[in-house]
Formats: structure tokens, C-alpha cells, sequence
């Protein structure tokens, strides 16, 4: 006796079998993030945050994973291949901490971009988690709403600002510039240089 299958039927069998090659994608995307199977949450309460802290800090490092690729290398810090570092802010604080033992520093800390570096900052007057640029490239902003930025790169060297169909929509005055209340909104990419 041929069985028949409704289409509706299929179609919920092709959603589940699309749903777990997604979940399978991101689980193998999250292992290559941290392909060296450090456990950062054990890190993060090793350096002082609690177990809901550590969670927290773990799930916005994990969406700045996904939004810009990298690689985690403390709880709070992800290397975007060597031209940039991502320092992620714990949840409910002011400024990312140094949870790296002190051996990451972080070049936009301090309220400003260290020499030579442009930076971009989730919040207004240099608060929240940052993006420290230095290798003339063009950076994804996974920001939205109100941020500052700090450009700090060689004298007269201005950053460019893109929309997600990739139109200018802002340059900023030459270095050393800044704005400590902004919107990221329409931002998509900035080129540092």
C-alpha cells in the first residue's frame, strides 16, 4: 500500500532539517570562535564576575562573534584576525575590564583612542564595549543607537562612515577628532583611514 505524504507534512519535515543544519552551522561557528576549547565563563568568574555576570558577558561576546567573526581570546576580548580587537563591556558596567590577566591591553581605555588607533564605542562618551582600530581596513559597526567614536590615527588621517548599501555617509574631520554623542544607527561600516 503507497503511503502519501501531505505537502504540508514535507514542508515541516524540510523546516526541521533546515532548523538543525543551522543549529549544527552555528554550534561548528561558535567552536571555531574558540577553537582552542578554553571555557571563558570559568575565566570570568575566575577573575571576580559572578555566575550571571559570567553568562551575561558570554552571550554579548557570542553575539559580537556572530555579527563580526573573530576569535575569543579572553572572556571579554575577541581578535578580529589580528587587525582589530573587540573589548567587550560586562553587562550593567560603565567600561570593559581586564579580564585577560594583563596580557591584552586595551587601546581604546580611558575615555580615548591611544596614538594611532581609531576607536569606536558602543556608548556616548567613550563608554561600553569598543572596537579598537589600527590596520587601515573597513570595519562592520554591529552598534545601534547613540555611541561615540575617537579618532586617534596619524595627523589629518579621517575615518569614513558607510551605510548597508555601502553609500558615504559621513567623514569625520581629520585626526586627532572625535564625537562623544553620536548616532550608529545608520552606520553600517567605517573605514579607519
Amino acid at each position: 500500500m503507497k503511503q502519501t505524504v501531505s505537502r504540508s507534512a514535507s514542508m515541516k519535515r524540510l523546516a526541521v532539517a533546515l532548523t538543525s543544519v543551522l543549529l549544527l552551522l552555528a554550534a561548528f561557528a561558535t567552536h571555531q570562535a574558540n577553537a582552542a576549547g578554553v571555557d571563558f565563563t570559568a575565566k570570568a568568574k575566575a577573575a571576580g564576575l559572578s555566575s550571571a555576570q559570567s553568562a551575561s558577558l558570554q552571550e554579548n561576546v557570542d553575539r559580537y562573534l556572530a555579527a563580526l567573526g573573530g576569535t575569543q581570546v579572553a572572556p571579554n576580548v575577541i581578535d578580529l584576525g589580528g587587525r582589530s580587537t573587540v573589548f567587550v563591556a560586562v553587562p550593567g558596567e560603565v567600561h570593559p575590564r581586564d579580564l585577560s590577566n594583563g596580557t591584552l591591553a586595551d587601546p581604546c581605555a580611558g575615555g580615548g583612542a591611544d596614538p594611532y588607533y581609531f576607536c569606536a564605542y558602543s556608548g556616548i562618551d567613550w563608554t561600553g564595549t569598543s572596537i579598537a582600530m589600527y590596520t587601515c581596513k573597513t570595519y562592520t559597526i554591529p552598534y545601534a543607537g547613540n555611541g561615540s567614536w575617537d579618532n586617534n590615527q596619524s595627523a589629518g588621517t579621517k575615518a569614513r562612515m558607510y551605510n548597508p548599501s555601502g553609500t558615504l555617509i559621513y567623514t569625520t574631520p581629520g585626526a586627532r577628532s572625535y564625537d562623544d554623542v553620536g548616532s550608529w544607527s545608520p552606520v553600517h561600516t567605517v573605514r579607519n583611514c
